[in-house]
């Protein structure tokens, strides 16, 4: 008897709660009853048709290409290590001259234009006149003093060189004897610079598609501009060393055999390094092996749930293609073996239902170039 009567109480319970529920959603305003009822239906509605990504990829850059390679052109490169001189005329003559009631001090100024990259600095000039002996300072340090004849050539110091330099000439004096003088004439006073050069490191870069998966081969030719001692080349593929070797001056044409697993989709980047020398590496080129010709090709499974979406409840599946760019393309497209020619000037390519195609179980998409173009995104949703 318990039982029964604890069974009806609930029964009560729960119709009094629906009849209470019943009430306050009428008696709520009539805006916030139908949002209350909207949101309801809306997470039914999305729990049946939310969009599912049958196929989404990124294929990049896709270009025609032979049958079984592609060849990427990479522009010339010039490495060298060489000393440059600069030679500045300060004097084509000097007359110096130094007496018991007179001295005569000459002032020359010249400039460093890149103290950095400055090797070696020397002063040169000619000696016409010798008496006595010649003193010559360096922003106000002295580097020479004592007899100078003929062709002369004094280091310039570098840790006394600055951005701008002067150079004071002056004669020792003859002594007790006041009625002596001593005099320097000196010719073609010059002062030449020596600068290392230093470019022994560059970078290239280069695209491959998605259809470029197979291995490479990079081939060059290498060529010495001065004769000099051997040197050592290294060849550097995404940071990963792939050629080294001891190279001499003369030319040669040169391969490197790549691995495919080396090579990335996108972007990729070659350096090449010498540590001494003077070297011009030209006719750069990259053969890549390539699938279908650059075809992108694609697999994707469809589950018999989804396809009785797709075959009976007449789910849509949109085919989405994002380009970079809104030039000219041609391609063709492939679903199951089922071709389809495009040619369009746009950014974007839709087709609003390819369910037609779509197969339980294992599918295969495939786009064809036929002209060069970026794909940003390629979806397949069931809608």
């Amino acid at each position: 008897m318990e039982k029964g009567q604890s069974a009806g109480n609930i029964g009560v319970l729960v119709f009094l709660i629906a009849i209470f529920l019943a009430l306050f959603i009428l008696l709520l305003p009539p805006e916030d009853r139908e949002n209350l009822l909207r949101a309801n239906t809306s997470v039914d509605s999305n729990r049946d048709s939310s969009n599912v990504a049958l196929l989404s990829q990124a294929p990049g850059l896709l270009n025609t290409a032979s049958a079984d390679e592609s060849l990427h052109k990479i522009n010339p490169i010039n490495l060298f290590l060489r000393d440059e001189p600069l030679v500045s005329d300060l004097a084509s003559r000097l007359t110096l001259t130094e007496g018991t009631f007179s001295s005569d001090v000459r002032k020359l100024t010249f400039k460093i234009e890149d103290t950095d990259d400055l090797e070696n600095a020397y002063l040169i000039f000619s000696a016409e006149k010798s008496e006595g002996n010649l003193i010559i300072t360096l922003n106000e340090a002295e580097i020479f003093a004592g007899k100078s004849e003929g062709l002369q050539t004094v280091v310039l110091p570098k840790n006394l060189l600055q951005e701008i330099n002067s150079l004071d000439f002056e004669v020792s004096s003859p002594g007790i004897n006041i009625f002596k003088e001593n005099e320097y004439i000196l010719k073609d006073v010059k002062v030449r610079q020596s600068f290392e050069i230093i470019n022994t490191k560059e970078k290239r870069t280069f695209v491959l598609s998605a259809a470029e998966k197979g291995n490479g081969k990079l081939s060059y030719f290498l060529f010495c501009n001065n004769a000099a001692e051997s040197s050592r080349l290294r060849v550097f593929l995404n940071k990963e060393e792939i050629s080294n070797e001891l190279i001499t001056c003369g030319a040669a044409d040169k391969e490197v055999d790549i691995n495919a697993a080396d090579l990335e989709e996108g972007t990729n980047e070659l350096i090449f390094e010498i540590d001494k020398g003077d070297y011009l590496i030209k006719d750069i080129e990259l053969r890549v092996k390539t699938s279908e010709g650059g075809t992108a090709k694609y697999k994707f499974g469809v589950s018999g749930s989804t396809f009785d979406k797709i075959n009976i409840d007449n789910r849509k599946v949109e085919l989405k293609i994002i380009f970079d760019d809104n030039d000219r393309k041609k391609f063709v497209y492939e679903i199951n073996n089922n071709e389809f020619s495009v040619d369009i000037e746009d950014d974007e390519f839709k087709v609003e239902d390819v369910g037609e195609f779509i197969e339980e179980g294992n599918n295969i998409f495939k786009i064809i170039p036929q002209s060069e173009f970026t794909v940003d995104k390629l979806e397949l949703i069931l809608k």
